[in-house]
């Protein structure tokens, strides 16, 4: 049997750029090869089959021109990202920061598949209506790579486009969230934006295990306008663009306004696809998951010839508003509660410290009405949750945190906003009755006392205890008491040295 008898239809391969329309109004493959050589052709042969062009019906946005791509292609396009923002500027208005953001996200659409980019996140417009979401979409999707405008939710088109376009999808929908549900969309959604993401979905449960089943791929750029908050979970993929109020006469977006623009951007993927990104630094102010979905967008901004100050302001500006979020969660409030707990007692120098479950469940309950009020059991499961360790000591519940921990805490709820002081061993001097209890250890401070470095609060409070009582027990010298008293603290220690 002959291996290429027949053609596979493909609208996607590694190495195709994109499908073309040439001269004669054929479509045709431009494909680069490992030459970085732009060519094209209307099959395309691997060693184990060939693929050949779906008919035009099948691709629902506008096709570059062969010709057009090829002459970009051969010269360098300097002017490429201030035209593209020209271009968005006609149709709706958003300050520097965020056409910066939507502009570095366009170029992402044409490169979204590049084996150095690893997640791709969802651009969000969400504001009440005649505020210019839609205009703006649509605006962008006529230049991203492969854009196609949806204005319904439903699951068989979705997973075809992902699966054989790879294009950037946008959802246009006045309740995103609800129709997702309604629509069994829910996990398409939550999924997009990492590469490698599928769903699964059994289609033939008459043929039994593992033939019932089928997998999608859906991974790809997303475009999101909504009049209605979003899940608070697919939030969290969105870049959020804050539509102004600022009525005027914009012009209404169409697929041919941008077909330049567009056939620029196809040429500019060709003479990137096959290059190597180069390393990105951590930026300051931008962790977590927001680092993961912007980090791809540094990388753009690598290959083009514009400042990253700009593009830096502006996610940095995103991430705090999600710490303005996070603070406004029951989480956040309880890590305000274990913040505030552990500055009033200066816990905040050590290396490790517990705080009672029962005093973090006082202060939450303050101002709450009586059957608004939570039990120290709810509130063990809550802090449990939040991957705080909790342990029972002589019958009350507590939470142990590091330092690391608690600085990790803070970073993520948006409470650092000082330097914190960097954990010693070392105690700092507090209230009076701890004043008194230092004096009868300070005694002897004229014999150059010797005080040991304390890992947590309870290893103080044992030490001081103990020198306490061989002052009282035993008549020796200041330096020999406090050697009895470090070598009873090392061995407190051996004992205490169980796993939390």
């Amino acid at each position: 049997m002959d291996l290429f008898s027949e053609a596979t239809l493909s609208a996607y391969f590694p190495g195709l750029v994109d499908v073309c329309v040439n001269d004669d109004g054929e479509l045709v493959y431009a494909i680069i090869n490992k030459d970085e050589e732009l060519i094209f052709t209307q099959e395309y042969a691997t060693e184990t089959e060939i693929f050949s062009i779906p008919e035009k019906r099948h691709f629902p946005f506008m096709l570059p021109r062969a010709s057009k791509v090829e002459a970009f292609f051969n010269y360098d396009d300097y002017y490429l990202y201030d035209d593209l923002i020209s271009y968005l500027k006609q149709f709706s208005a958003l300050d520097d920061e965020q056409w910066s953001i939507i502009a570095h996200y366009i170029f992402l659409t044409y490169l979204h598949d590049h084996p150095g980019i690893d997640y791709c996140p969802y651009i969000l417009f969400n504001a009440v209506p005649e505020r210019g979401k839609s205009r703006t979409g649509k605006s962008m999707i006529y230049v991203s790579f492969r854009g196609i405008h949806l204005i319904e939710l439903r699951e068989a088109t979705i997973f075809r486009y992902c699966q054989n376009l790879h294009g950037t999808l946008f959802f246009d929908l006045m309740d995103i969230t609800k129709k997702a549900a309604k629509g069994n969309c829910e996990d398409i959604l939550l999924g997009r934006y990492e590469k490698g993401s599928t769903c699964n979905r059994v289609l033939r449960p008459d043929q039994g295990p593992f033939n019932d089943m089928d997998y999608f791929e859906t991974y790809g750029p997303t475009l999101i306008a909504s009049n209605e908050a979003l899940d608070k979970i697919l939030e969290t993929r969105c870049l959020p663009i804050n539509m102004p109020n600022i009525p005027g006469n914009y012009e209404n977006p169409r697929p041919e306004y941008g077909l330049e623009l567009k056939e620029r951007l196809t040429a500019w993927r060709a003479k990137h696809l096959l290059k190597t990104f180069v390393t990105i630094k951590n930026i300051e102010g931008i962790t977590g998951r927001l680092w993961d979905i912007t980090k791809p967008l540094f990388l753009i901004n690598s290959l083009l010839p514009v400042n990253h100050q700009i593009l830096e302001d502006s996610l940095r500006a995103i991430a705090g508003e999600r710490d303005q979020s996070r603070k406004e969660t029951l989480e956040g409030r309880l890590v305000a509660i274990i913040k505030e707990i552990t500055e009033e007692n200066g816990l905040d120098g050590f290396l490790e410290w517990t705080i009672k479950i029962s005093e973090i469940t006082t202060k939450f309950n303050q101002g709450r009405p009586e059957d608004r009020q939570v039990s120290p059991q709810w509130m063990g499961k809550r802090l449990k949750s939040m991957s705080l360790k909790s342990r029972i000591v002589r019958g009350y519940a507590e939470i142990k945190i590091t330092a690391k921990e608690y600085k990790t805490l803070l970073t993520q709820y948006g409470y650092i906003d000082r330097e914190l002081p960097q954990p010693t061993n070392s105690l700092p001097e507090k209230d009076e009755e701890y004043q008194s209890d230092l004096r009868v250890v300070e005694s002897g401070r004229e014999c150059e006392q010797y005080r040991p470095d304390f890992n947590c609060p309870e290893e103080r409070e044992f030490y001081d205890e103990t020198l306490r009582r061989l002052k009282l027990e035993e008549e020796l010298p200041e330096n020999e008491i406090q050697a009895l008293a470090l070598k009873e603290l090392e061995e407190w220690r051996k004992l205490d040295d169980a796993p939390f």
